[in-house]
């Protein structure tokens, strides 16, 4: 009878052992655990580290989240792979416009990494990351229709608002008017248009 106890007791512990590694190896599959693990990372300021999770969630995902482009996009730019931040952050503008949660930090890194990557311009930053989502959304140009530029949202102005809440206006980087061309546009989303001079 003992026997039979201590060889259920076993048996019990076993299972419990098996489903356990599974659920935690289903966990690890999720790729919002790593893009939690790499905002930690990023917050404790240990960029290297939160870069890493990144490149395994970018793996992963199969839909973009704006909120990825824009946690991507600012440790990039804490890297000093400015263009990389510029593409990214670019795409949580192009997702989210003047109105997202993060729009006015990601506006504010993404004019600081376009003046440092004109300012580093020399140093040849080559950082190849996974552009698949990039590619993704173009539109066929037939003619020479005019798009609402996403990001201005056709005004041609940036509209934020500073820690006292007064309005704070920035001409748009990318518009003429508040439109954009049907290749702008394109470039846009594959996060390659360059901002006006």
């Amino acid at each position: 009878m003992r026997q039979l106890f201590i060889s259920t007791v076993f048996l019990f512990i076993l299972i419990q052992n098996v489903v356990g590694q599974e659920k935690e190896s289903h966990l690890f599959q999720d790729p919002r655990r790593y893009i939690d693990t790499a905002v930690t990372y990023m917050n404790q300021e240990k960029y290297l580290e939160a870069d890493k999770y990144f490149m395994v969630a970018l793996d992963q995902i199969t839909v973009l989240s704006a909120d990825f482009c824009y946690y991507f996009g600012k440790n990039s730019f804490y890297l000093k792979y400015y263009s990389q931040s510029i593409d990214w952050l670019s795409k949580y503008l192009e997702l989210k416009g003047s109105s997202g949660q993060y729009s006015d930090e990601a506006i504010a890194l993404l004019d600081k990494s376009e003046k440092e990557f004109r300012a580093n311009r020399s140093t040849g930053e080559t950082v190849e990351t996974n552009t698949k989502f990039f590619y993704l959304n173009t539109i066929s140009c037939s003619g020479h229709e005019s798009i609402i530029c996403p990001v201005c949202k056709g005004d041609d102005i940036i509209t934020t608002k500073d820690r006292l809440g007064d309005n704070l206006y920035k001409k748009c980087p990318y518009s003429t008017n508040g439109v954009l061309t049907c290749e702008e546009f394109n470039l846009l989303l594959q996060g390659k248009l360059k901002p006006k001079k």
